[in-house]
């Protein structure tokens, strides 16, 4: 039976971190590397503190920083605890929407530099070459050189910078999937009389639901709300998925 054009619209739902560990185990990994990310963005903050003049962009990259910090401090205790879906959600928000930032970050200080590196003006020793091409046929066949060289270093840190960008997509539908799941299992466990409508859990952060009352119901609303089909929903291909898994697995067994 072919597969639907929304199944392939559908965002991708990791099982497992590279085939090999568990989401939660995954999550954790992915969060600490995250958090010596962001430590460098701190002690960024610190050389501010001692008159250290930076451009607007560092500026808030270093506050964002800050900020990504303090939200991971609160969450990363809480990743192996499924009765704290808040906390997951927070920490797969944060993480997408960092990686999404980090790219956009990324391509700016990347454009900003090729076009410098094509003006010539990336250091001293392009622009002192650039005077001294006057001096002779061998000058500027050296510089012509150079540039080569220098598109060839640009072209290979792009392709580096796009694959970074993709290994991070992937972690952050690592941490997602991880996230979905503990919002799910809070559902099974603390909702089991719910009713699933279109397929979809009933939302835990509802009003009148366990986690509905308060601010941090609210915040859960205002997450789930987008995404809700991706957040609440897929839990019967999530139990074929896992009775095809146990099946290969007793097969392979015999």
């Amino acid at each position: 039976m072919p597969s639907s054009p929304r199944s392939w619209l559908r965002v991708p739902r990791p099982k497992s971190f590279l085939g090999l560990l568990s989401l939660a185990t995954g999550t954790e990994l992915i969060t600490l590397a995250l958090i010596f990310n962001k430590a460098t963005g701190f002690y960024g903050f610190l050389t501010l503190l001692t008159g250290y003049s930076a451009s607007a962009l560092q500026v808030t990259s270093y506050l964002g920083s800050l900020a990504v910090l303090a939200i991971l401090a609160l969450c990363a205790p809480r990743i192996r605890d499924r009765s704290s879906p808040l906390h997951m959600l927070a920490l797969a928000w944060t993480y997408a929407i960092d990686t999404l930032v980090s790219a956009a970050y990324t391509a700016a200080f990347g454009a900003a530099w090729y076009v410098a590196l094509a003006n010539g003006n990336v250091t001293e020793e392009g622009a002192a070459g650039k005077g001294e091409a006057t001096a002779g046929e061998g000058n500027t066949a050296r510089d012509g050189q150079a540039n080569k060289a220098g598109v060839h270093d640009t072209a290979a840190s792009m392709v580096l910078i796009v694959a970074f960008t993709l290994v991070r997509v992937y972690f952050a539908l690592v941490v997602m999937a991880h996230a979905r799941m503990v919002v799910l299992h809070f559902v099974d466990e603390r909702m089991p009389e719910a009713e699933e409508v279109s397929d979809l859990s009933q939302d835990p952060f509802a009003e009148g639901a366990p986690l509905g009352e308060g601010w941090k119901g609210k915040l859960g609303r205002a997450m789930v709300s987008v995404g809700r089909g991706y957040w609440l929903g897929g839990k019967k291909e999530d139990e074929e998925w896992a009775r095809a898994v146990n099946s290969k697995f007793r097969s392979s067994r015999k």
